[in-house]
């Protein structure tokens, strides 16, 4: 302790020109810190938005069965079930591709038939509703669909709106002629996934309806699972194929968008290392207000030597002033990145900051992890402690009889 009360006592009586260096060496510390944790958190934060969109849209396991389609789904979820363990929710699905006309314009669309019984307890749809609500039936003898808030300002549509969807099918007796089939629809709401992939091509309506569409009455092809513990989602999937047969195949939230993850997970630590190039810079500063320190202070080093203090002594001095001046920067920059966070979430809500045809999602939960913040201070303390090493040990060397010279 004692030590470390030189080392303060030191730092607090820095001559005025040299107060001034030490003062830019925090602030430049704490503005690569604050840079880090802004940087770590974001990404974080997309990682985060990414998975919670994933899964609120794909649930955490989609079953799908190859071949003929299955009919029985209560049979079907009894099995899953009593095989199963920590199964939360199952809804079937059915989905197929078609033509959303409307105004003159043409958009590629995937129609998802959910059942509205079950769809709640796996999806979270509601989240996702910004207009409207969820009424699965007919109005007026049209069924109701949702649309993604891409399709809706593409088209401009609106509550009650009609638009129709073209189902491209062939016809039996000569497979090079097509006999597109159309569908009304009435809009009953729109949906806002947060990924602008989704949002520009989805169209969610009862299963019932995509059932009569595809012409697969009582029939679906898959189903999505909710778990109580998504850490087992993988175990699962292995027990589910086993039990299911070899005619069935899975397919993780994970899975669903794996070289997105893994793309982020990659960026996540090169936007580290680079962003960790401004702490290194300013670990140069605070290398250097230390060196001035030690020629201010001779004295002070003839001093302690001429009563004993060694050259360890004298180095853990100085070592520790160069950490308090890291650590304070370090501490200023955490307090500054969790402003800039805040500022970030604020400015996302007043001005539209992530384009969603680029970054896939319109906005981002900036995402704090404990463990990202301990990463960013042991890394920024490290980096000062080596930086300091240098000045330190010049005044440990010093002599005694050197600082009392002119004294």
């Amino acid at each position: 302790m004692f030590r470390w009360w030189v080392a303060w006592r030191f730092l607090v009586s820095e001559h005025k020109n040299n107060f001034l260096t030490t003062f830019l060496a925090i602030v430049g510390m704490a503005l690569g810190v604050a840079s880090l944790v802004v940087a770590m958190a974001v990404v974080s934060g997309y990682e985060g938005t990414l998975k919670k969109s994933v899964i609120d849209i794909f649930g955490h396991l989609i079953v799908v069965k190859s071949g003929p389609p299955i009919q029985d789904f209560e049979a079907f979820e009894e099995k899953i079930r009593d095989k199963v363990p920590g199964v939360q929710g199952i809804t079937p699905f059915l989905y197929m591709e078609a033509i959303l006309a409307h105004h003159k314009k043409l958009t590629g669309v995937v129609v998802q038939g959910v059942d509205p019984s079950s769809v709640g307890k796996v999806l979270n749809l509601h989240k996702h509703l910004v207009q409207g609500d969820f009424q699965w039936g007919v109005q007026n003898g049209i069924p109701v669909a949702f649309v993604g808030k891409g399709l809706q300002k593409k088209y401009q549509l609106k509550l009650g709106d009609v638009f129709r969807v073209v189902i491209p099918s062939s016809d039996p007796y000569n497979v090079e002629k097509l006999r597109p089939r159309v569908q009304v629809f009435r809009v009953g709401g729109v949906l806002n996934f947060g990924r602008h992939d989704f949002d520009s091509r989805t169209l969610v309506t009862n299963l019932f309806t995509v059932q009569k569409m595809a012409q697969m009455k009582g029939r679906f092809v898959g189903v999505r699972i909710k778990f109580e513990d998504e850490r087992i989602v993988r175990k699962a999937a292995f027990l589910i194929e086993d039990l299911l047969g070899p005619s069935y195949w899975t397919k993780s939230w994970k899975q669903v968008n794996r070289n997105l993850f893994e793309a982020v997970k990659y960026e996540k630590v090169v936007i580290f290392l680079v962003v960790l190039i401004i702490v290194i810079a300013a670990s140069f500063n605070i290398s250097n207000a230390l060196l001035v320190s030690v020629l201010r202070k001779y004295r002070d080093i003839g001093v302690l030597k001429s009563f004993g203090g060694s050259d360890r002594f004298i180095l853990g001095i100085f070592a520790r002033q160069g950490l308090l001046v890291g650590g304070l920067g370090a501490i200023m920059g955490v307090v500054l990145g969790l402003l800039a966070c805040w500022g970030f979430l604020w400015a996302q809500q007043i001005w539209p900051l992530i384009p969603g045809e680029v970054y896939k999602i319109d906005h981002i939960s900036v995402e704090i992890r404990m463990l990202d913040l301990s990463l960013i201070l042991g890394v920024s303390l490290l980096i000062c402690f080596l930086s300091v090493l240098a000045p330190a040990r010049r005044g440990a060397r010093l002599l005694a009889v050197e600082g009392l010279r002119y004294e």
